[in-house]
């Protein structure tokens, strides 16, 4: 007889359920209220896609890997997809002629590390 997860374990599982969102062409947009809060958004890139929790307290993936989404598309979500939410994707998002720039530049390529290694990036900028 198989046993059903707790609710709350459940729930965690459909938490940010973004890969479902991917896969229905819905755009979202990833954020971070940082400097107001301490959460870098180094560190929602690296949960949108190894789906742990910081400190690891509720196990390895309480959030499951269903709805973990690549690299690149974590990126889009607090670039291109951000700026498109805010009606602003003709001025920002994006590098292109004419628009706005504001560039975090990392002390590492966030396409050649492993995904357990993006929390730990650092910004140059700072």
């Amino acid at each position: 007889m198989a046993t059903e997860p707790p609710p709350a374990q459940a729930r965690g599982q459909r938490l940010e359920p973004l890969k479902t969102l991917q896969s229905r062409g819905i755009l979202w947009s990833g954020g971070s209220d940082y400097p107001v809060t301490p959460v870098a958004a180094r560190y929602g890139l690296w949960a949108s896609i190894v789906r742990q929790t910081a400190k690891g307290a509720f196990g390895l993936h309480p959030f499951g890997m269903t709805e973990a989404i690549d690299g690149k598309t974590a990126l889009r979500s607090y670039t291109a997809w951000g700026a498109r939410q805010m009606f602003l994707e003709d001025q920002i998002g994006t590098l292109e002629p004419g628009k706005r720039a504001d560039i975090a530049i990392w002390d590492r390529n966030l396409y050649a590390i492993p995904n357990d290694k993006l929390a730990q990036i650092k910004d140059m900028n700072a």
